[in-house]
């Protein structure tokens, strides 16, 4: 998995945040099905992950 090739270890990992910009194909549910899989993803919209990087702009 390439979580695990970029960061070591899984436990390091704390959360993965996925989101889809409005792809035509399948993306959606692929997304979904990975976050199910794995407990450190969470597959959001947009306009949550801009609000989460906007937090982490103003830390």
């Amino acid at each position: 998995m390439l979580f695990k090739i970029m960061y070591g270890k899984e436990e390091s990992i704390k959360k993965v945040i996925l989101t889809d910009l409005g792809s035509k194909d399948k993306t959606l549910k692929s997304l979904k099905k990975f976050e199910k899989d794995n407990k450190y993803v969470e597959v959001s919209t947009w306009k949550r992950c801009k609000e989460i990087f906007d937090i982490v702009d103003d830390a």
